[in-house]
């Protein structure tokens, strides 16, 4: 038996059910609208923490490893040693830069 008083055109296209409220005419857009862009933020945050812990320390501009510990630029010799332990200057060109680094300033004339 129903007890509500019959909705003639009035509200906001509910009726009144035994078990509560559904909507007369489907399911509104917004409220799909609403769900997609909630599914879209939760796809992009996972996809950017999937990325930030898959990809390493992240890019650098010098190389892994190159970059000092207070966030500098990176040490010429550790440069130096990089260079030389990946085979783009041969070990007369590692010594000699060696040396050009590590060598005393000289006094001016």
């Amino acid at each position: 038996m129903n007890t509500y008083p019959p909705l003639q055109g009035r509200g906001f296209g509910f009726r009144p059910t035994p078990d509560g409220y559904y909507y007369a005419h489907g399911t509104p857009a917004l409220a799909w609208a609403t769900f997609a862009l909630v599914v879209l933020l939760v796809l992009i945050v996972g996809a950017m923490i999937v990325a930030r812990f898959a990809g390493g320390r992240g890019r650098r501009h010098f190389g892994p490893r190159m970059m000092m510990r207070h966030g500098g630029p990176p040490d010429p010799l550790e440069v130096l040693r990089m260079r030389f332990a990946s085979g783009q200057i041969s070990r007369d060109e590692f010594l000699q830069a060696t040396s050009d680094l590590t060598a005393a300033p000289q006094p001016p004339g």
